[in-house]
């Protein structure tokens, strides 16, 4: 069901793309006496869009530290995950990457997002056979306003007459998929731009069972994961937004951890996560007030 649906939406993308917006194919930059089309940001922390997995059959823990499947900022710079590792356990530092795209190209993004029914008004399209799926969220910022939309199980596979916008999910789903394979929708090579450094991170840590079969390590901050920062929406689970001076002790210890290593700070030890700050964020976002 997934392709069919795909394929029904791609030409109304197409559509939108031609209709104010630079040709995918050649993907000029704009000159000084062009006007947008969608007035949208344009500085380096000024985020138009992001993608996002939200909910599903994920411990809390993990939803606190999932980052975006793409985030488009102002500049061009544009925020994926990069290539998948398989150890287990893996490092406990994600893997971010960059990719650059024009101010002309982002009229091309936002033009198909448009088309995909990014710029209407907020909406959620459910699924009411599917209760444990994450929902895909799209969050468009065009002339200072944030559009919302949400669709659970968005190609999943499991579409069918009772499933909320059916229509509107398969041009979301053809969206999507054109945010993956950004070269074919601007008609050019989108390259690695190599690791994203976040400016900081936020640091989630649990009190840890002992267990003298897994690595530990000593917490290498004056401020105690224990005690400092706030606490968050999970029980039992605290917040530090560590950057500035702390950032690099901090990552000189993390680099050399995995996310079963224990932490060893002097109110207790610790089981820590970690999610990148993105140029947009201030940290520790998801406190409980």
């Amino acid at each position: 069901m997934r392709t069919r649906m795909a394929i029904l939406a791609v030409p109304l993308i197409a559509a939108a793309c031609s209709g104010g917006a630079a040709p995918a194919s050649s993907s000029p930059s704009l000159s000084a006496t062009q006007s947008p089309r969608f007035a949208v940001a344009t500085g380096s922390d000024q985020r138009i869009l992001r993608i996002s997995l939200e909910g599903g059959f994920t411990s809390p823990t993990y939803q606190l530290t999932r980052t975006p499947t793409l985030a488009l900022y102002g500049d061009g710079r544009v925020i994926v995950p990069g290539p998948t590792s398989d150890a287990n356990p893996g490092p406990l530092l994600p893997d971010l990457h960059q990719e650059r795209v024009t101010p002309a190209e982002i009229q091309t993004i936002v033009a198909a997002a448009d088309a995909a029914g990014l710029l209407g008004p907020d909406a959620s399209y459910g699924n009411p056979g599917v209760a444990d799926a994450p929902a895909t969220v799209f969050a468009l910022t065009v002339a200072g306003t944030t559009h919302v939309i949400s669709a659970m199980a968005l190609g999943g596979g499991v579409d069918g007459p009772d499933t909320q916008g059916v229509d509107q999910r398969a041009r979301l789903l053809a969206f999507e998929n054109s945010m993956t394979n950004l070269s074919g929708l601007l008609g050019r090579t989108v390259s690695d731009d190599g690791p994203y450094q976040p400016a900081g991170y936020d640091v989630f840590s649990s009190e840890a069972e002992p267990d003298p079969t897994q690595p530990s390590i000593d917490w290498p901050l004056a401020r105690d994961p224990g005690t400092a920062g706030a606490t968050t929406v999970v029980d039992g689970v605290r917040c530090l937004a560590v950057k500035g001076a702390d950032l690099a002790p901090f990552l000189a210890t993390a680099r050399t951890a995995s996310p079963t290593t224990i932490w060893k700070a002097a109110s207790g030890e610790y089981s820590i996560s970690v999610r990148p700050l993105y140029p947009d964020e201030s940290g520790c976002q998801a406190t409980a007030g």
